[in-house]
Order: C-alpha cells, then structure tokens, then sequence
C-alpha cells in the first residue's frame, strides 16, 4: 500500500479519470465527425445545387446531337495521350537514333523509337 499512497495523496486516480474522460470525448467526436460527413456533404450539395436546377428548367430544352467522327477521335486520341502520361510519365522519352550525319533529316524520320524505363518493349 506504500506505492500507491503518494498517488491517492496528490488525487491521481481523479486526474487519470479526467484525462481518459477527454481522450474518450475527443476520439468520439472525431468518430461521429467521420459518420455524419457523407450525409453533410449530400445536404450541402444539394442546397449548392438548387439554383442550377432551376436555371436548367427554365431555360428551353436541349437535345443531344449525335458526335462527329472528328469528336470521336479527339476524344480517343486524348485518352490514350492521358493513358500514357499516366503510364510513362516523366520516364517516357522519344528519341531519334544518332547515326553518322548522312544524307538529310528527312532520311532519319522513319528511324525514331520510343524507349521507357518501365517497360523493355516501349
């Protein structure tokens, strides 16, 4: 009973509850913090997104025109450029390959690869 009479003599019992009480309080908040955001976050869209709605439903309506092959390339032509980005990045050169200074530039067009440090089969 020695070891614990200087801790009853200064109330550390009472400052050990106290501090268990607030880190309880605390990580509490944090959880329903963390539960209730989802359902913040559809209210506050849905209060942000009111006055487009009614913009949108005065205004006469639209109709969806069919895209033009040009659109339909730009669009694929734009994803595989993101693709490879994504992919390759920083990492990704072209090159031309250097050979002696032979004939024109014209001539080395053909010659010009892709080399990635990812991949061996750029």
């Amino acid at each position: 009973m020695v070891q614990f009479d200087n801790i009853i003599a200064e109330n550390g019992i009472g400052i050990t509850v106290t501090g268990m009480t607030i880190v309880f309080s605390g990580l509490l908040l944090i959880n329903l913090f963390i539960i209730l955001l989802p359902r913040i976050l559809k209210t506050f869209d849905r209060v942000r997104s009111k006055p487009e709605q009614t913009l949108a439903d005065t205004s006469a309506p639209h109709t969806l025109e069919e895209p033009t092959e040009g659109e339909i390339m730009s669009a694929i032509a734009l994803v595989i450029h993101i693709e490879l980005e994504r992919c390759g990045g920083d990492l990704q050169q072209i090159t031309i390959k250097k050979h002696p200074a032979a004939g024109s530039f014209w001539t080395t067009a053909g010659k010009m690869r892709s080399l990635s440090n990812r991949s061996p089969y750029a």
